[in-house]
């Protein structure tokens, strides 16, 4: 069994001692790093609405409710394909 070596560290002013193995620390590289979350001010009448969403599609997060209503905007969204009819139709002459 590896011995534990002890390691100074500085909490709220005061020096206590905690032990370290050398074996047992990880790097940096091999810590998962979690997305910054910001606050957001919602109406209770929004949170609502988004708990009924987390209810009915079991979702665990407000994050996944939100996502949830932007994928299904962007899926509902109309096509501009059309959009401008007086430009001449585009024939390929090969040089492009």
């Amino acid at each position: 069994m590896a011995k534990a070596k002890t390691h100074q560290v500085s909490h709220s002013g005061s020096m206590t001692m905690a032990p370290l193995r050398e074996k047992a620390r990880k790097s940096v590289q091999d810590i998962p790093v979690k997305e910054p979350r910001a606050p957001m001010q919602v109406l209770r009448s929004t949170k609502q609405w988004l708990d009924q969403i987390i209810d009915e599609k079991r979702f665990r997060t407000y994050d996944e409710a939100i996502m949830f209503l932007i994928t299904e905007r962007q899926r509902h969204l109309s096509s501009d394909f059309g959009i401008f009819p007086e430009l001449p139709e585009y024939v390929c002459d090969g040089e492009d």
